[in-house]
């Protein structure tokens, strides 16, 4: 499936050009890369003697694998600075600046812009001392097949420490002009340009009607599937993504 990508304005076409988005797996975080893939169970560690540095990892889970390798990756298109200081009286006081503002001697709300606290008001957000929610406005547009949503979130794994950006679903063949608020985590960073800042994932948008069926008393073949999907993972050491036999056993 292709995604087209586009300046929102024909003067950004050079920073789509320098950090374009990219798939998922082109951003591994640090931590990933250096782990190592293992099939020793922490049980082992009792059993034969295998060194803790053996044992498996997050690397092994293939809910964490799924999640950093699927989607695409939205990279930080601007340094951004944020500061917070005292003035001459003692009060503190805060500004911020964006890169791609100064390159292109734009005002910051082109870049950077805000929401007032009656926008968000009762919600656990950190804002600035004034209250204010900032958001990022993206310089380039996706245009995407009809029927498809895309999924903005903060992508979790990398830990960034300075911002995390607030998650939203978007009718994406209907709109492409994004911005993404943001909550403030530190009270002075600077963002670097290419930091991986948003994941994206794409789905087909489709009108379900959702039930769910809590079943407190379930039968005992459903409680005897669980249990061997469960044998033989410890047997085997191998997950769903390993194992086509668990996969199509667990959820008959």
């Amino acid at each position: 499936m292709e995604i087209r990508v586009i300046p929102k304005n024909e003067r950004y076409k050079e920073v789509l050009e320098l950090y374009p988005p990219q798939l998922a797996n082109k951003f591994l975080p640090e931590w990933y890369k250096k782990q190592k893939i293992s099939t020793h169970y922490e049980t082992f560690k009792h059993f034969n003697g295998v060194p803790e540095s053996k044992m498996i990892n997050a690397k092994n889970c293939p809910a964490i694998q799924d999640y950093l390798t699927t989607g695409f990756i939205i990279p930080a298109w601007t340094n951004i600075r944020f500061n917070t200081s005292k003035d001459e009286k003692g009060n503190t006081i805060q500004s911020w600046d964006s890169s791609i503002r100064m390159a292109y001697d734009e005002h910051i709300d082109q870049h950077i812009d805000s929401h007032p606290l009656e926008q968000t008001e009762f919600m656990d957000l950190k804002r600035t001392i004034d209250n204010r929610t900032l958001k990022l406005q993206l310089p380039y547009v996706f245009n995407v097949p009809q029927g498809y949503n895309i999924i903005y979130q903060d992508p979790f794994y990398h830990f960034r420490n300075d911002i995390r950006c607030l998650t939203g679903i978007v009718e994406a063949d209907k709109w492409g002009s994004i911005a993404f608020p943001f909550e403030v985590l530190e009270d002075n960073f600077e963002l670097k340009a290419g930091t991986p800042l948003i994941q994206c994932f794409l789905y087909k948008r489709e009108e379900l009607n959702l039930s769910l069926d809590i079943e407190t008393k379930p039968t005992q073949e459903e409680y005897d599937q669980i249990q061997l999907a469960l044998k033989k993972l410890h047997i085997s050491n191998k997950t769903y993504r390993t194992n086509k036999e668990q996969g199509e056993t667990f959820f008959k």
